[in-house]
């Protein structure tokens, strides 16, 4: 085969891309290009979990969009950074491992792709995880991503933990399994205290075997179609352009926002609006980049009523140095925890038929996410509001393909969606009220969040909410006029091309989305190599509806 010539070509080296190059590269005889935008992921700040602040603000290694202006939040702008290396944003998030809750996909069967029921995405996430407490009916036990159990030892963290069950949650062992509510030690993808991302645990092994070729700062321009088939990707490195043809399939994997601009690049979307910027339109298909979803969150946050709570406060250059040793040498000390180590699930209000809200937890004042290390003692529960129905929509701004797209949200547009936050901020207070804080709790950073009223709860969360950096859906499975792409990814009316990544999810899930990208990457490679599906398995849970 011509050195330009592959079978697949896969773009985006992220979650998805690197579960599905993996997973092609199995079929001996098969070749693979991957095209990432980004360099690699060997940084100690990428491997080591408690690190996980500093690759944000490595420019090299993101992709940072302003999305707004943000009509319900008074037409503020909100950076919103994603992964531009191997691995994707895998190799820079919070590495919380959340499948979502089963009723999630069975309600996306529900609105007709009866292919991704609970039943049928359970056996592809069981297959992709080591879960480190054996595989059961609902874990895996021998898959490539190592799942964690984190300890929760910290003072803040036991808090945090019989706080929630004195509000009334329940404690639970295993959110993955028969049941999300309550509140839980978190599991996260971590190695032996090494981040375990998609592109360190299935594409650097796929690499090794000799048929999955990758290349890095690769910036893809467009696709390149022969009438409606997809045959090949036009893409600049090092200033040069290149042009690599596909034989059997295009495969794109850059996620929420990266993948709906390529398809609009390329001229599959809305004709109208590709011939106002100068693209000619391939394919008229007006949801591309529509139906946009992120969730939203905001922090509650308390200093502590005395020293010694919090980690990492103080931190000096020592410190640091002696963090690092401990991790490097010993996998083990501060070093190895993300430090996102409790959290929970529950309900804005008896309306919800199941969990909306999500609790992310950090045992520290300060900002974390941006490689700043001026810790405070306290703690902030991070508020998250798991099923928004509000929906944004990417945008072209120019056909110039290094221009980043128009991004708007629509956060907090849907009346629904501001009472369900309120109502979870007021509840979040609620709990931090309770005896279980009493050794800990201080003052308030805002007091009184509990007895505010509507207003001023939506007031403060104008000015003060963001994102959780879980952006999908901008390419949608379906079977509507505004879907993008089937039940196998594959974009509508076109042939050679697919989506596989966040952004074909109907619905986003109640959750961080790395885990459910990497399910819905292993379910549709199947489909690509005409793989027997992983038959379905029906396993109870506790939101099922009757």
């Amino acid at each position: 085969m011509a050195p330009n010539k592959f079978d697949y070509v896969v773009i985006g080296a992220g979650a998805a891309g690197s579960v599905v190059a993996a997973r092609l590269g199995e079929d001996q005889g098969t070749r693979v290009l991957v095209l990432e935008a980004g360099p690699d992921d060997n940084s100690i700040y990428v491997r080591m979990p408690a690190a996980m602040s500093y690759p944000l603000t490595d420019k090299r290694r993101t992709w940072e969009f302003e999305t707004g202006p943000e009509e319900a939040l008074d037409g503020r702008m909100i950076t919103h950074v994603r992964g531009k290396m191997l691995g994707g944003s895998g190799s820079l998030n919070g590495m919380v491992y959340v499948r979502g809750n089963p009723r999630d996909f069975d309600r996306w069967a529900e609105d007709g792709l009866k292919g991704w029921s609970y039943a049928h995405c359970l056996p592809y996430f069981k297959k992709l995880e080591t879960y480190d407490k054996g595989g059961n009916g609902y874990r895996g036990g021998s898959g490539p991503i190592a799942i964690t159990s984190l300890k929760a030892e910290l003072e803040p963290f036991q808090a945090f933990l019989e706080a929630g069950q004195q509000a009334g949650h329940r404690l639970n062992a295993d959110y993955n399994a028969y049941r999300q509510e309550g509140v839980h030690a978190y599991q996260a993808n971590i190695d032996n205290g090494i981040r375990a991302s998609g592109g360190r645990a299935y594409l650097r092994p796929a690499m090794r075997k000799g048929n999955v070729s990758l290349q890095l700062n690769a910036l893809v321009h467009k696709v390149v179609f022969n009438g409606t088939r997809a045959v090949g990707v036009v893409y600049e490195k090092d200033g040069a352009i290149h042009t690599v043809e596909a034989e059997r399939e295009v495969v794109l994997c850059g996620g929420a926002f990266n993948s709906p601009q390529l398809l609009l690049l390329s001229g599959v979307g809305p004709a109208s609006e590709l011939r106002a910027l100068g693209v000619s339109p391939v394919h008229d298909l007006p949801g591309v980049g529509r139906g946009l979803q992120d969730h939203v969150a905001v922090s509650v946050k308390y200093r502590a009523s005395r020293k010694g709570v919090s980690p990492a406060v103080d931190m000096n250059l020592l410190k640091m140095a002696w963090i690092g040793a401990q991790w490097m040498f010993l996998r083990r000390g501060l070093g190895i925890t993300n430090l996102w180590e409790v959290g929970s699930f529950f309900r804005s209000s008896d309306r919800m038929e199941y969990a909306n809200i999500q609790h992310e937890f950090l045992p520290m004042l300060g900002e974390l996410m941006h490689g700043q290390v001026n810790i405070e003692e306290g703690f902030q529960y991070q508020v998250c509001l798991g099923r928004p129905r509000s929906r944004g929509r990417v945008n072209l701004r120019s056909a110039d393909p290094r221009q980043h797209p128009s991004i708007v949200l629509n956060y907090l547009k849907d009346p629904e969606d501001r009472r369900d936050l309120i109502d979870g901020v007021r509840h979040t207070d609620e709990i931090i009220q309770q005896r279980g804080w009493d050794r800990i709790r201080g003052d308030a950073i805002v007091p009184g969040l509990r007895n505010m009223d509507d207003r001023q709860v939506f007031a403060w969360l104008q000015k003060n909410m963001g994102t959780q950096y879980h952006p999908c859906s901008s390419c949608r499975m379906g079977l509507d006029d505004e879907a993008v792409v089937d039940e196998q990814g594959r974009v509508h009316g076109l042939e050679g091309i697919r989506v596989v990544d966040a952004s074909i999810m109907p619905r986003i899930t109640n959750g961080n989305l790395h885990c459910p990208t990497m399910m819905i990457a292993e379910k549709i490679s199947d489909d690509i190599r005409g793989v027997v599906p992983l038959p379905a398995t029906a396993m109870r849970y506790a939101d099922q509806a009757h």
